[in-house]
């Protein structure tokens, strides 16, 4: 073999291996500032969604969960008159428990069950927000005693937060200029992006209600509007 070959070819070898090192070095020297953006829109709610619950209880497990199964079916029938169709109707929770006796302190009479308590909880989407408080008012008339907090949210949230993604990058773009100015750089192309978003809709505490008397008013239901928003963390390089 040719002897300048043989000395060649390794020496390509290593400037191969060195080339991504050098170039690796020189991305690391790059300055660069990182900040975060936020842009959002305020909407009003499509829909509500609600869980009501029926609680019902008996000396056996059966009775008291005969006595709910009629109390929930009545108010599934009524949840269904009042215009909510059946795929936003869904169970979601159904439990039964035993009742203890509680004996005084000192009595010899052992814990014992002496009943059963059954809840069934059943959440609706009410697509007709304005009719949510009289369908309330009806379910409790009908025998729901437990409501566990109304959650308004959107039909289609993406699209409303693509309003909102060009505002979270202005937002980013323009903190990153005043620290860049301050100081005394400039800033130049987009190196890295990444985003997070959340919505403003949050759940009421869980509640109970009951009718207190035939002429009480309707209960009141405010959507009122919520905000969606984007944040975005992004990564500008710095240039003289």
């Amino acid at each position: 073999m040719n002897p300048l070959k043989a000395l060649v070819i390794p020496a390509l070898f290593l400037a191969a291996l060195a080339a991504p090192a050098k170039a690796q070095m020189q991305m690391d020297q790059t300055r660069y500032i990182e900040v975060t953006g936020q842009g959002h829109v305020e909407v009003a709610p499509d829909f509500a969604r609600l869980t009501l619950g029926v609680t019902t209880t008996g000396k056996d497990a059966s009775e008291a969960l005969a006595a709910n199964a009629k109390s929930v079916n009545a108010l599934v029938a009524l949840i269904k008159a009042e215009g909510v169709g059946a795929k936003d109707i869904q169970t979601s929770d159904l439990s039964i428990s035993p009742i203890m006796n509680n004996p005084r302190s000192g009595a010899e009479e052992q814990r014992r069950i002496v009943g059963y308590t059954v809840s069934n909880t059943v959440t609706l989407t009410a697509r007709d927000i304005g009719k949510l408080g009289a369908l309330v008012d009806k379910a409790v008339d009908s025998g729901a005693n437990a409501i566990y907090g109304v959650a308004c949210g959107e039909n289609d949230p993406d699209a409303l937060l693509d309003a909102a993604r060009p505002k979270a990058m202005e937002d980013a773009r323009r903190k990153a200029e005043i620290f860049a100015k301050a100081s005394g750089a400039k800033i130049g192309r987009l190196l890295w992006l990444t985003e997070d978003t959340g919505a403003g809709s949050m759940p009421t505490p869980r509640m109970y209600a009951a009718r207190m008397a035939d002429a009480a008013p309707p209960t009141p239901v405010e959507p009122g509007q919520n905000r969606l928003t984007v944040s975005v963390t992004a990564r500008f390089e710095l240039t003289d």
